[in-house]
Parts: C-alpha cells; sequence; structure tokens
C-alpha cells in the first residue's frame, strides 16, 4: 500500500541529486580560479625554504672561519660612504659620523647550485646566523666596540658571495689643528682592522669604483666635506711573523669661517678700535678711563669664547687667540697710558725747560698737533673774580692809586695815616695780599695749562702709535691665516 509513495520519494530525490551535480559541474575549479603563476610562486617559496635548510644544517659554528682550508686567506672588501657630520668635538678632539658600510667576504659552507632550487641566486638571512668579520675601529670613543646590532640581514649568493649592508655611526678621535682656527680644515684619520686575526688569516680590502664615490654626504652649516681616502697599511710586530693589515681612512672637513667673521672677529676689530679712540677724548675727560676698562673686559670676555672651544692641549696655539691677546695687551697699554695722562693733566708743577722743547716744539709738529702758546708769556691772564664786581686789572689799578699816596719811605704807611683815613693801609694790604695770590693762581693756572698741551700730545702720540701697532697686527695675522688656508687647501 505503500510502495508508489516510496517509489515516489526515490524518484524526487533522484532528481534533486542530478539537479545539485549540475550546479556544481559548473562552477569555475580551484586551478581556474588561481593565476597561472603562483604555482611557481610556490614553488620558489618551497625552493627557497629547502635552501635555507640544507644550507644551515650542515653550516657549522658561527665563530669558525668560513674556509675548508685553515691556510687560505679571507679577503673582506670594505666600503664606508659618509651619510652626514654628526658632531665635531674641537675641544675634546673627536668626532661623531653617520656611515653606510658595506663589507663582502666569501663564505665557502654557503655555496649552492641556483638550478636545483628554481633558479634562486639571492637569499637573505640574519647576519648573526652565519660568520661575520669582526671588522673594528681602533679609534673608538664610544663606551662599546660593538659593530652593529646582531637584527640585521645579509645577503647570500650562489657561489658563496657574502653582502652586508648595514648603517654605523662611529665616534672616533680626531686629532684638531686649531692654527688657521677658523680658515682650518681638520683630517679625521680611522683606522681599521680585524681584532682577532692577522694577515695571514683575514686581509681587509677598501672597495673602489663608482661603488665607493661619496655622493651620499649631507651638509651641515658648520663643516663641509672635502674628501675620503684609503690606504691598506701592513704591520709587522716582534711576537708574531706574521703581518697585520689595517684598513685606514683619512676624511678631510673644512670649517665654514662666516658665523666666526661675523660674531667673533668682527666685534673683536670693532672694540679694538673704539679702544684707539680713548685717545681722542680731552684729558682731563673722566670717562677715558671707563672707556678704557669697558673695552678691557669686552676683549676678555670674546678671549674667553675661544678659549672655550679650543683643546687645552692642542698642538699649537691659534692664531686668532694671539690676535686676542695682542688686542688686550694694546688696551692695557691704554689703560696706563690713559692714567698717566690723566694725572699729567693734573700736573701745576714747573715745567722743565726740555719737556716743553720736546713736546710742545719737537713732538707737536711730528704728530700735526697744533699748540696753544699764548699761555707761555710772563704775565698772567686776564683774571675774573670770582664775585664778578672787578678783574685783575682793575684791581692793580686801585693798588697802584692807593700806592702813590704813599712814600717811598719805610714809615710811608704810617705817615699816611695821619694825613688821611687810617682804613686805607689796612685795605692796601689787603689788596697786596689778593694781588699776590691771583697772580699764583694765574701762575699756577698757565703751567696746568701747559701740562694739559703736554698731555695732549702725548695723547696723539700714544693713538698713532698704537693705532700703528693695531694695523701690524691686524694684517699679519690676516696674512698668516690666508697664507695657511691656501696651503692646507693646495695639500689637498
Amino acid at each position: 500500500m505503500n510502495h508508489p509513495r516510496i517509489v515516489l520519494n526515490v524518484v524526487s530525490n533522484g532528481l534533486l541529486f542530478i539537479s545539485l551535480f549540475n550546479v556544481v559541474k559548473s562552477q569555475p575549479t580551484i586551478s581556474e580560479i588561481m593565476p597561472p603563476n603562483n604555482t611557481s610562486n610556490g614553488s620558489t617559496v618551497n625552493h627557497m625554504l629547502l635552501l635555507r635548510d640544507n644550507l644551515f644544517d650542515a653550516y657549522g659554528s658561527v665563530y669558525v672561519r668560513p674556509v675548508r682550508d685553515g691556510k687560505s686567506t679571507t679577503v673582506v672588501t670594505f666600503r664606508m660612504l659618509l651619510h652626514s657630520l654628526l658632531d665635531m668635538d674641537t675641544k675634546n678632539q673627536r668626532f661623531k659620523i653617520s656611515t653606510w658600510v658595506k663589507m663582502t667576504w666569501r663564505d665557502e659552507f654557503l655555496q649552492w647550485n641556483s638550478s636545483e632550487y628554481g633558479g634562486i641566486d639571492v637569499i637573505h638571512v640574519p647576519a648573526a646566523s652565519i660568520w661575520r668579520p669582526d671588522i673594528t675601529l681602533h679609534s673608538n670613543t664610544e663606551d662599546t666596540f660593538e659593530l652593529v646590532k646582531p637584527d640585521t640581514f645579509v645577503e647570500l649568493r650562489p657561489e658563496g658571495t657574502v653582502v652586508w649592508y648595514v648603517p654605523i655611526i662611529y665616534g672616533s678621535t680626531c686629532l684638531q689643528h686649531v692654527r688657521y682656527f677658523p680658515f682650518d680644515r681638520q683630517e679625521c684619520t680611522m683606522k681599521f682592522s680585524s681584532w682577532a686575526y692577522d694577515g695571514a688569516a683575514l686581509e681587509p680590502q677598501a672597495e673602489a669604483g663608482a661603488d665607493a664615490e661619496q655622493i651620499r654626504f649631507t651638509e651641515n652649516g658648520v663643516w663641509s666635506f672635502i674628501s675620503v681616502t684609503n690606504e691598506v697599511i701592513t704591520e709587522y710586530f716582534p711576537c708574531c711573523p706574521e703581518p697585520y693589515y689595517h684598513l685606514e681612512f683619512t676624511i678631510v672637513f673644512q670649517r665654514n669661517a662666516g658665523f666666526y667673521v661675523t660674531y667673533l672677529i668682527l666685534p673683536c676689530c670693532f672694540l679694538s678700535a673704539l679702544s684707539l679712540l680713548v685717545f681722542l677724548l680731552p684729558p682731563d675727560c673722566g670717562e677715558k678711563l671707563t672707556l678704557s676698562i669697558t673695552n678691557l673686559l669686552a676683549l676678555v670676555v670674546f678671549q674667553q669664547l675661544i678659549a672655550e672651544t679650543m683643546p687645552p692641549n692642542g698642538d699649537e696655539l691659534p692664531l686668532l687667540g694671539t690676535y686676542f691677546l695682542a688686542m688686550i695687551i694694546m688696551v692695557c697699554v691704554s689703560v696706563v697710558a690713559t692714567v698717566l695722562v690723566i694725572s699729567i693733566s693734573h700736573n701745576s708743577t714747573q715745567m722743565h725747560p726740555w719737556i716743553k722743547t720736546l713736546f710742545l716744539d719737537v713732538l707737536s709738529k711730528v704728530v700735526c698737533l697744533k699748540v696753544d702758546m699764548d699761555t707761555e708769556g710772563s704775565e698772567p691772564t686776564p683774571h675774573k673774580m670770582t664775585n664778578g664786581s672787578f678783574d685783575e686789572g682793575n684791581l692793580n689799578a686801585g693798588y697802584n692809586e692807593l700806592s702813590a699816596l704813599v712814600t717811598s719811605t719805610d714809615n710811608g704807611i704810617s705817615s699816611m695815616t695821619s694825613t688821611a683815613d687810617p682804613n686805607i693801609a689796612k685795605i692796601l694790604r689787603i689788596m697786596a695780599f689778593m694781588k699776590n695770590e691771583m697772580v699764583s693762581q694765574s701762575d699756577k693756572e698757565n703751567r696746568q695749562l701747559l701740562w694739559k698741551q703736554v698731555s695732549k700730545v702725548i695723547d696723539r702720540c700714544l693713538f698713532l702709535i698704537l693705532v700703528i701697532f693695531a694695523l701690524a697686527i691686524s694684517f699679519t695675522i690676516g696674512i698668516y691665516l690666508y697664507m695657511g688656508s691656501e696651503t692646507v687647501h693646495n695639500e689637498h
């Protein structure tokens, strides 16, 4: 009774299965979906993994030099491209520089036939997984001698060539030559060699050609890059018959002097000129000494700025420091001379004839200074009374009129008191005293004027002498700086 229903279910299920089969058959396969080269990529990855497994399964220790014959020499080609100068510490005689280093050598245990591994001709592996040459900077000033971080990678090639590209910041000593500061050039020498191997085991060589051209250096505002030269030096030591090879790089930098000329040299020249203008002020001007001492302090400050940048144990003294020292000596002389000139200008003693002849007659003409000779007369110059009622001429006339009333006898004044006012004699004595005082005061002022004239001549003489001294020192130092910088430039 249920047979028709069973048959109906079987037929319907069969039809459903047939329809699903047709749907699945109409869908694209995985091979049709994937690109054709995906199979080769997967094969390349598999070949690379297989290659790495085969190379490093039997590689051995990373501390053993990778040669099959222990007597053979591993040649390491070293290239150093300068990227930027980070610091040039002139005072402590060291510098720090950013470089791009490339080292190439042959590892005899890392060779393969590229045709057996899908044509793979380059792979990259961690540098810590293989042997690396211990090329070390001898003049290192950093806290550690470690070359680079261990997480860098190296490039391997089928013939066993290993190429190691790595950026390194080196800190090294650099003997400073500051004689021509700030127009100086510094030569910094960096010596590289193996720390553990002698020349029979490891031989460093400098890379040459277009790949070693220094075209990556970034200029900064203080130093300009001039050149880099390298040389392989062979040394022998009494302990060992084998040679030791050192790869020596000499880097030359030129200091840009514009900053120092603007903010150091020119202000010093202006201060030196101001110190000379002191002698053009009047001898009795009190600001002469103040100006001289101020200039002296300013020059001392500039010299301290130079001293802070120079090495305390430099191989030679900078010419600019010598110039500052000469200017300080000149200003010190001007301070002492100013004190003497001020003292002379206030002198009122009797002048010796030879002083008058030397300064007022001879030197005044030599320095082209016109001297006022009106103060040399024997008669005192008219002198005003402090109360302004009458001058010295009126006093002399009144004194002469009163003196005519007195006889020339010894009792003239006493006889006068009997015929004239008894106060006249007293007035006459007072006027005689005043006349003598005024004559004495006039003589004193005349002598002071003569000494002031002498001090003016001394000022003019010192001005010309120090001008000649300053110009001679400036031109001499300038010529030495120019010739020295040109000599160093021609050497390079």
